[in-house]
Formats: structure tokens, C-alpha cells, sequence
């Protein structure tokens, strides 16, 4: 397996990080040390002075070639890298990217939130109740969340992005972003603010809450292309392509920050190609590709025969990259732990020439 990953790094001009990257991602790994469903942890790979942070299943794939023993993680019977900061994934907690000046806030219980086939969040525990009716609330938990992390105040924190379970409806949703926004300015935050999902949908009150929060972006959880009504919950498939098209076309209008998110591995690179080309001139920002990964042994039946495969993963990144070269769109590492990009792109190195 090494010789083969490093035969796809040399075909595909990466390095051999990115190729074991996307299959840690792809494969997650193998453990006898503890029992928890799902891991995160910070790893640097051997070779490497980069470190990197991994979200990733735990036996749920009986084809993965990687095990973690104590702190060390083998790629068959070869060590490839050394983890710290091992802990239980689950949506309960508020966390950090980009060096402590992004958070991604779980705001909303998403352990009641269920149906999509290749999700498996509302497995992980049931304990994510935690109350933020008021802007009180909310202040008094990133009051302590700061704290604890030795950050000075709202105000050292570039952006906010509010990923939730979905509300019981529309309005509860504008509600609860009109509130955390409320209560973040009072904080002194000054960054941007974005909302992960697809709840979002009438332009009135879109525009509505853009004139209410100076710095807000879009990221629509497009997720998959082809058969959606099969794979997710009904409201989420209830927006259709055409009408994701149009609902982004209008936020880009709006001049706030417009993207969508995708699961790769779930369909053909066919449908990858003319999809992202359907949408590439709707967004302003660079898609957020996440590599599907199994919650659950089952899971497996979901991933498209090609994508059992890692070059397909690699084809996917180069395909998705020529097709945003015009726009001049970049992919940021940090926002995706199972992206497709460990180092800089091709597209970024090409920009830079």
C-alpha cells in the first residue's frame, strides 16, 4: 500500500502527505485501544513539519491499511506519524480552526437531527442539549470557552461559523442567528459570521438578516448531486438543484460571502464535473469538498464502486480545480478536515507563478 500511495503522489505531482491524507480520510482507522465511534486528534506525519488535524471513524471500515497504537499511527506495519491532543468526536463541543481565530460553533442539538443516509452525527451522543435561548447564555459559554483557551476577547476572533442541526423552522433559525450575532457584537466580536445548512432559503429574509449582521456568509449543504430524495431527509432534498442555483446566484448578488458544501465519494466523477460547472459562477467562494467517510461499517455500501479507490479522489481534486482556475478561487486548508488538499493546490501554486 505505501509504494502504491506513493506511485498516485508521483502521478499527481503531490506529496505523499496529500495522497495519505485523503486516505486517512477515506479509510479512517483501525484501533484496539478504546471503543469511541468516532476520534480527532493533531498529527504530523513523519516526513513532515506540517501538522494536521483529523476527524476520522474508528473500525468502520474493514479495509482500512491504518492503525493507531497509543500515540503512534502505521500505515500496515509502517510507522508514518506521531499524534498529540486525542480525543472523543463529537458535535457536542464548540472548536477552534485556523490557530485559534476561527470557531465552529455547534449551536444547535444535532443529536435529534436525522435521516441523511451518509451522516451519522446524531449517533455519536445525546447529550448536546445545551441552552442558548438568550444572549446571556450564549456570552456566559464563550465567556468561558475564551477562558479556557487563554484568548483575550471576541475581538481576537476573525470568524464565527454556526453549524447546527436543523430548527424547526425558517423563522426559529433567522431567530437564533439574529440573537448569537446580538450577543457576539456586545462582545466586541468584529469578524464574520456564517451559517452551515440549507434552511435558509427566502431572499426577503436573507436580505433581511444581512442588513442586521455587517459580515455574513452562506454556505449551502448542497452535499450530494444525483438521487438526493434517497439520501437525505426530506427537507433537505426539498431544495432542489435549480432552485440551490438560484438561491445562490441572489446571496452572491447580496455581496456576502456564498460557497456550498459536498461530499465526494458519493457519485461519479461524471456528475462532479457537470455539477460543479453548473454551480461554479452561483458562489464566490471556493466549494468546501469533504471526503465521504463512514460513520458506520454500513456506510460503505453508499461509497460510489470507483470511490473505493484513492486516485479517484485525486482526479476529483484536480477536476475541481481547473474548473474554479478562471475564478481564481482557493481552496483554505483549515476549514476542511477532510478536504482534498493537505499542502497548496495546483491551481494555488499556478496563481502564484
Amino acid at each position: 500500500m505505501k509504494a502504491y500511495f506513493d506511485e498516485l503522489a508521483t502521478k499527481y505531482n503531490v506529496p505523499v502527505e496529500n495522497v495519505l491524507s485523503i486516505a486517512l480520510n477515506r479509510y479512517g482507522v483501525k484501533t484496539n485501544d478504546f471503543l469511541d465511534q468516532r476520534v480527532r486528534f493533531s498529527l504530523n506525519f513523519s516526513n513532515s513539519d506540517l501538522e494536521s488535524f483529523f476527524a476520522l471513524g474508528v473500525n468502520t471500515c474493514l479495509s482500512s491499511p491504518f492503525l493507531l497504537k497509543g500515540d503512534l499511527l502505521y500505515l500496515e506495519d509502517t510507522v508514518i506519524g506521531k499524534i498529540t491532543k486525542l480525543e472523543k468526536d463529537t458535535c457536542t463541543s464548540t472548536y477552534f480552526r485556523n490557530n485559534k481565530k476561527a470557531i465552529t460553533f455547534n449551536s444547535n442539538s444535532r443529536s435529534k437531527c436525522a435521516g441523511c443516509k451518509f451522516c451519522g452525527t446524531y449517533n455519536l451522543t445525546d447529550d448536546d442539549n445545551i441552552d442558548f435561548s438568550t444572549k446571556q447564555k450564549v456570552k456566559d459559554y464563550f465567556s468561558n470557552l475564551l477562558e479556557e483557551n487563554q484568548i483575550p476577547g471576541m475581538n481576537n476572533i476573525e470568524n464565527v461559523t454556526i453549524c447546527t442541526g436543523c430548527f424547526p423552522s425558517e423563522d426559529d433559525l433567522i431567530k437564533h442567528l439574529l440573537l448569537v450575532n446580538d450577543a457576539f457584537l456586545e462582545m466586541g466580536f468584529s469578524g464574520s459570521l456564517n451559517y452551515i445548512g440549507s434552511q435558509l432559503r427566502n431572499k426577503d429574509k436573507i436580505k433581511g438578516l444581512v442588513n442586521h449582521i455587517s459580515d455574513f456568509g452562506i454556505y449551502l449543504t448542497l452535499e450530494k448531486f444525483l438521487d438526493r430524495e434517497k439520501f437525505m431527509r426530506p427537507e433537505k432534498a426539498s431544495l432542489t438543484l435549480e432552485k440551490a442555483k438560484d438561491l445562490l446566484e441572489y446571496c452572491s448578488s447580496l455581496n456576502i460571502t456564498t460557497t456550498f458544501l459536498y461530499i465526494l465519494g458519493l457519485e461519479s466523477l461524471d456528475a462532479v464535473y457537470y455539477y460543479f460547472n453548473y454551480f461554479k459562477d452561483s458562489i464566490n467562494k471556493f466549494p468546501i469538498v469533504q471526503v465521504f467517510q463512514n460513520y458506520t461499517l454500513e456506510q460503505e455500501n453508499y461509497r460510489y464502486e470507483d470511490a473505493k479507490n484513492i486516485e479517484y479522489y485525486l482526479k476529483a481534486r484536480e477536476m475541481i480545480d481547473s474548473i474554479f482556475s478562471d475564478k481564481k478561487l482557493t481552496f483554505k486548508s483549515w476549514e476542511c478536515f477532510r478536504g482534498l488538499h493537505f499542502d497548496k493546490s495546483a491551481l494555488e501554486r499556478k496563481l502564484k507563478k
